[in-house]
């Protein structure tokens, strides 16, 4: 008795990153993908190029070259950077969404770019979110293949949902986790501001742009940012809970580190630290320690002031897990107080150490 074989509709082909670069569609010509840092930026289908034109996260316009000649559109877009107008030479394009994204089907520059600033799959329609890994499916409201970081991790006991069911509020570029919308953390910190202090000792998050980022060990990135109007660099990395008085350690693919071993890697991937206000050290109990912690030491081999934390730091992405391509350009910060919040003589859980004279 003959098999009964599916058809293949299309070839997909993915580069050393795991990012989407072809798709192949068994009957239309194929498109390469190519990206600027973890952002599509540019498709190519046979003569046909078509651009996307951003600064930092926010959409601004699309532009196709075919034989020669150039066609502009531009975009507005909401704070999910879901694209809900199209503006080209002739007149405005209006697009709306369903909660989970679906739309009418578009043409030409219209389908590039749709919900949350993500290209749908010209085949399934889906959103192949993680510049590939993982395909959202906007009909069903889900995923369709489940998440390698459930049920433990950040994914969620859920391994197929989108968003925990909030894509209102929240918005998933990796296809792994979360994360709070911007427009919506203001209005977070306010209602925190209503709250007695004896019932939270957890700070809102704060969402910051990631500049020049590099990864100095599997394990451990870096990257810039400004801060009292100065340039700062900041390092990220998993603390390990020290021993009294004793400095914490980041845990990397080769061992746990200490300053002076981060500082030395640091200065191997070209960072000039003459070049910088002040570091931040971005782990958890990298203040622990007092005058021996890890931002103490790490101060004074830099020479800048160093500012560390107490108590757990938690955020948005899990960084060791995907330091070859960080999922997005901004980074949110988690910082809980580890001190008894009716205590008085309250501390803060960040200290800053000043570097030598």
């Amino acid at each position: 008795m003959p098999l009964n074989r599916g058809t293949l509709l299309c070839h997909y082909r993915y580069d050393p990153l795991d990012r989407l670069t072809a798709c192949a569609p068994s009957v239309r010509t194929s498109t390469q993908r190519f990206y600027l840092e973890d952002r599509l930026a540019t498709e190519i289908q046979g003569a046909t190029q078509c651009s996307i034109m951003q600064h930092e996260d926010q959409l601004l316009a699309l532009q196709q070259r075919q034989n020669g000649a150039a066609e502009t559109t531009l975009l507005a877009t909401d704070q999910q950077r879901s694209v809900l107008n199209a503006l080209d030479a002739t007149q405005p394009h209006p697009i709306a969404y369903t909660p989970y994204g679906h739309r009418a089907p578009g043409g030409g520059l219209l389908s590039l770019l749709g919900f949350n600033g993500e290209r749908p799959d010209p085949v399934t329609g889906c959103y192949l979110l993680g510049n590939g890994y993982r395909a959202f499916n906007p009909v069903l409201m889900r995923f369709n293949s489940p998440d390698s970081w459930s049920p433990f991790g950040e994914g969620g006991l859920n391994a197929y949902a989108y968003c925990t069911g909030d894509p209102l509020n929240r918005v998933d570029n990796t296809g792994h986790s979360w994360a709070l919308v911007r427009t919506n953390l203001k209005l977070l910190a306010q209602q925190a501001k209503k709250i007695a202090p004896s019932t939270t000792a957890q700070k809102m998050p704060k969402t910051q742009h990631m500049l020049k980022r590099r990864q100095i060990a599997k394990g451990v990135v870096s990257y810039e940012d400004t801060s009292e109007g100065g340039r700062r660099i900041n390092f990220i990395g998993h603390g390990v809970k020290p021993a009294p008085n004793e400095n914490s350690l980041l845990t990397t693919s080769e061992g746990e580190w200490g300053p002076l071993k981060l500082f030395i890697a640091a200065k191997k991937q070209g960072i000039d630290f003459d070049s910088y206000n002040n570091v931040r050290i971005l782990s958890c109990y990298s203040a622990e320690g007092e005058a021996n912690s890890f931002a103490a030491i790490f101060a004074k081999l830099s020479n800048k002031p160093t500012k560390g934390y107490y108590g757990e730091l938690l955020t948005r992405h899990d960084l060791a897990l995907t330091e070859h391509k960080i999922p997005t350009s901004q980074f949110t910060i988690i910082k809980r107080n580890p001190f008894d919040p009716l205590n008085k003589k309250e501390r803060k859980n960040i200290s800053t150490f000043p570097s030598d004279p």
